[in-house]
């Protein structure tokens, strides 16, 4: 399986975390309009995706124990949605 290049990545966090995967999800949820939620999608690592589709593109919020990371992807930049600030 080919694993989709997204142009738009974004650190939260250098370890998986279920608090901030939680918090982040919640701040996209909160700031990006017309967001539709697709089913949380959780592996038997304990990684857990949850995909945002938007006129715009697809948003991944990806609490990643394989890699050892908690990041966002998207189609589009998100930044703008937050002020241009660190929330994201």
């Amino acid at each position: 399986m080919v694993r989709k290049k997204f142009p738009y990545f974004y650190g939260v966090n250098d370890e998986p975390d279920e608090s901030l995967f939680k918090k982040q999800c919640a701040a996209i949820e909160r700031h990006i309009p017309n967001l539709k939620k697709e089913k949380l999608l959780e592996d038997v690592d304990g990684s857990s995706i949850q995909i945002y589709y938007h006129e715009k593109g697809e948003v991944r919020v990806c609490n990643d124990y394989c890699y050892g990371d908690l990041y966002v992807e998207s189609d589009f930049d998100l930044l703008p949605y937050f002020g241009g600030g660190n929330e994201c």
